[in-house]
């Protein structure tokens, strides 16, 4: 592909790429204003170049990454809500981020269905062997929760049909390794609020989850806007 049709069709990596860095910097530098308006151009951005390239796929692909992307926007509002806030209140944020979240998964899952991705025995061992972990390490002696639950069980399937297009053409390995970093960002959440216990902690962990979940959720969304299977439908 030429540079200028390669522009026409991922412009708006243009904008995503410079709002991801920011996002990531910001937060690292505490400078939290920043962080949340650049974090909450992510996903507009990607879905403004879904929407643009719409003639390249069918209405109800384009139309599945929209609501997946809009699960997205909303998610990343109610986590921000859910860091900036304490107790109860923290924790009904952070549930409604991870069912904004379980729509993105469910589009992203759906796609990948779609486009004859099916479960294979490593990646799905992976997958479920780091949510295992995490289910341990975020346990505090109660009963687990439903919706952080389902969330997880879903993020873990998105992650293991997606590290299983691995083998398959370049445009799809980018696929495998956002399903991969995916798992990675969200495991970092995770681990970073267990042992990030000093400023410069806390700055490397927000540095670990945003680079990985922007990098995750450009390299899936264009991984999956437009490359398909031969004689799949979309």
């Amino acid at each position: 592909m030429s540079l200028p049709a390669l522009l026409r069709t991922r412009a708006d990596l243009l904008a995503y790429v410079p709002a991801a860095v920011t996002t990531t910097a910001a937060a690292m530098a505490g400078r939290d204003r920043i962080h949340l308006a650049s974090k909450l151009a992510l996903a507009p951005t990607l879905a403004t170049g879904v929407a643009a390239s719409r003639s390249a796929r069918s209405r109800g692909r384009t139309t599945t990454l929209l609501v997946a992307l809009t699960g997205s926007l909303v998610g990343d509002w109610f986590m921000y809500r859910s860091g900036r806030t304490e107790g109860a209140a923290s924790r009904q944020h952070m549930r409604l981020g991870a069912s904004a979240f379980a729509v993105q998964q469910l589009g992203l899952i759906r796609t990948l269905l779609r486009d004859g991705a099916r479960p294979r025995p490593v990646p799905t061992a992976a997958a479920a062997g780091v949510m295992a972990v995490l289910a341990a390490l975020d346990s505090d002696g109660g009963p687990p929760d439903p919706v952080l639950g389902g969330y997880g069980v879903l993020l873990g399937a998105m992650s293991a049909l997606a590290m299983g297009e691995g083998g398959s053409p370049r445009a799809r390995r980018g696929v495998a390794l956002g399903g991969a970093l995916f798992l990675l960002s969200d495991a970092a959440i995770i681990i970073g609020q267990q042992y990030a216990t000093t400023p410069a902690r806390r700055a490397v962990a927000d540095g670990v989850v945003l680079s990985t979940y922007t990098t995750a959720l450009g390299l899936l969304v264009h991984g999956l806007r437009d490359e398909t299977r031969q004689g799949v439908a979309t």
